[in-house]
């Protein structure tokens, strides 16, 4: 009976102490790691550093769960940096597009009015100056109506919508730029999605802006590649070059908000963004997409006043000089056009 009794007794503390090193050991820590997750869904970004002691394993949990914290931390700082830039962004565009329209349009339609009045004023006591005042207002005119089409490219090419990526990108190329751009279009080139198109053309001239900005290249390439099923953009530079992130993920912690947005739209259609750079060598973007079949556009004509891009079907009007038919976006290129034609046409050798 008293080994009996003694074993018993021994048992019963051997049970107490296995039941004290369990709730030492795991039940504690564990209520103590749960109440630290709570305070992680309340917005405690930092509950989790706290060490909450226990077996190796829980330990080793907490240590994960605060890694992921500190991830989710991280990005959300970064989002919050992005949104940031995204506004300042929005505001120097607004405060840009405001200065060129009070600076270059509203005083050349101020002179326009000026010009028209004195010519008025002329026509009948001096019709030749009146006739060469009016000569300057329509001068004026098709100014003002390169300059709004400029104007409204840089916010969404028309170009892009009537006749697709192709004729947008050609656009870009005709622009004036700092540094030779060369443009090359491979395989069956074709219409694609609206957003598709948009995205491209988007990154397309964030590239080359930030080439000309940051890298003063002598040379930006633009290789456009159409597949079967799918289509890439590589825009290459030969400038400074700079040393990319070691993940896409690093963009808004080194300030490359231009590549994240490149980034978010690739990936808003499936797609894959590519950059390669080295400092002295230059810069490398690739996009891959896949394509979205859409129906085709018919052929497009470019005004040979102002150089828009359109469909004749859609044109405002046209005229035939010397045998051949040229198409007008408005009425004010139409007779700039009539009035001098000689003066819109490329000189024949």
């Amino acid at each position: 009976m008293k080994r009996f009794v003694m074993l018993f007794g021994g048992l019963l503390v051997g049970s107490v102490a296995v039941n004290l090193w369990a709730f030492v050991r795991v039940l504690s820590p564990v209520r103590r790691l749960a109440a630290s997750a709570e305070r992680l869904t309340q917005g405690d970004m930092i509950a989790l550093e706290q060490q909450c002691g226990g077996i190796r394993e829980i330990a080793d949990l907490r240590q994960s769960m605060a890694s992921m914290a500190g991830h989710v931390q991280r990005a959300q700082a970064e989002a919050l940096t992005y949104r940031h830039a995204l506004t300042d962004g929005q505001e120097a565009e607004r405060a840009r597009i405001a200065h060129e329209l009070h600076d270059d349009t509203v005083q050349s339609l101020v002179a326009i009015a000026q010009s028209i009045e004195l010519a008025a004023s002329w026509i009948e006591t001096n019709p030749q100056r009146a006739r060469a005042m009016l000569t300057m207002a329509r001068t004026q005119a098709v100014e003002n109506v390169q300059s709004l089409r400029r104007l409204i490219a840089d916010l969404r090419p028309p170009a892009l919508e009537e006749l697709g990526i192709v004729a947008a990108l050609q656009m870009l190329a005709d622009e004036p730029h700092t540094a030779h751009f060369e443009i090359q279009v491979t395989g069956n080139a074709r219409r694609i999605s609206a957003a598709q198109e948009l995205a491209l053309f988007r990154i397309a001239q964030e590239a080359v802006r930030n080439a000309e900005k940051h890298a003063q290249p002598g040379l930006i390439q633009l290789d456009l590649n159409f597949q079967p099923d799918t289509m890439t953009l590589i825009v290459h530079d030969n400038g400074a070059g700079f040393t990319p992130p070691n993940t896409l993920d690093e963009l808004a912690q080194a300030q490359h908000f231009g590549l994240l947005g490149m980034r978010e739209r690739v990936e808003h259609l499936h797609g894959r963004l590519g950059v390669t750079s080295f400092p002295g060598v230059g810069t490398t973007i690739r996009v891959d997409l896949p394509l979205d079949q859409v129906a085709q556009p018919t052929e497009h004509v470019r005004d040979p006043v102002c150089g828009a891009v359109i469909e004749p079907q859609r044109a405002f009007g046209s005229t035939v000089y010397e045998g051949e038919r040229y198409y007008f976006c408005c009425p004010v290129c139409q007779g700039a056009f009539q009035h001098n034609p000689t003066a819109y046409l490329p000189l024949k050798t």
